[in-house]
């Protein structure tokens, strides 16, 4: 064990979070020594909320420039705190009080540098027990100065410690995601950039067959080998949810690989 206490900060970004920020701060700021909120320029009630919340709250107002992404953001709280660990959430997960008692006491063994752990997802407002929502494993809880962030709108995770340092969680984050369908539609138009790109990296040529092929094998992954069946209705949406991303991203580079100038058109109308 440490000589000396370590402390344990929450790094989470922000924006237009007025709904779900008073549950965050009143499931942490009874354990934690200081949350460091990075706020891409709310334009509801965040900033009012989280500054009169409690000095242990830091409230950085910096809006996302050209070229700048969520990593961005988390690393910017890393830089603004001063607690020995930190653990990187969103405003809409909660930390149970079991897993906060583990926590606490996982950060004064010298054994490990970093921990990774498991959420239970909700979708459509209940608890996810199959179609891949329990597959999220990553390290957000680590020593400040051995973790940062990389990547668009899905963070990658940047260790500085061998793997041998890293331990485990047995408790799991409960991350309640979105308030409504309405929302996940939104947010899945965001992260549809970041497929795109992937899929031209990898150099893609879309056409018919590996199109409707992807889309099959997508539903069959998340419905039935991934037992999306087990989670009833929601299941059910979530596979469908899945497959047409998976169509979307299609759809968008065979129109980018397909497009026909707005000059050609014009012309052919003469023609």
């Amino acid at each position: 064990m440490n000589d000396t206490l370590q402390t344990l900060g929450v790094v989470a970004i922000c924006y237009n979070e007025e709904e779900d920020l008073p549950g965050f701060l009143q499931n942490l700021l009874p354990w934690v020594h200081e949350i460091v909120l990075v706020d891409d320029g709310s334009k509801d009630q965040t900033s009012e909320i989280a500054n009169s919340a409690s000095p242990k709250v830091k409230f950085l107002r910096s809006p996302r420039q050209d070229g700048e992404f969520y990593a961005d953001q988390r690393n910017k709280g890393i830089a603004a705190a001063t607690s020995d660990w930190l653990l990187h959430m969103d405003i809409d997960e909660r930390v149970p009080p079991a897993m906060a008692q583990e926590i606490l006491q996982a950060i004064q063994s010298t054994q490990y540098d970093a921990y990774s752990f498991r959420r239970l997802n909700y979708f459509l407002h209940r608890p996810m027990r199959g179609g891949g929502w329990s597959d999220w494993n990553l390290v957000h809880l680590a020593r400040r100065e051995v973790l940062r962030f990389g990547g668009m709108f899905h963070e990658s995770i940047h260790l500085s410690v061998p793997d041998h340092r890293i331990g485990s969680l047995r408790k799991s984050m409960h991350h309640f995601n979105d308030a409504s369908y309405e929302e996940r539609l939104r947010k899945s138009m965001t992260y549809q950039a970041e497929v795109v790109q992937q899929m031209k990296n990898r150099k893609v040529s879309v056409n018919a067959l590996n199109m409707t092929f992807a889309c099959i094998i997508e539903f069959l992954k998340k419905y039935v080998f991934k037992r999306g069946a087990l989670d009833g209705m929601p299941g059910l949406i979530s596979a469908i949810h899945s497959t047409c991303a998976v169509f979307r991203a299609y759809a968008i580079l065979w129109d980018e690989q397909n497009r026909i100038p707005r000059d050609s058109l014009n012309k052919g109308i003469y023609e």
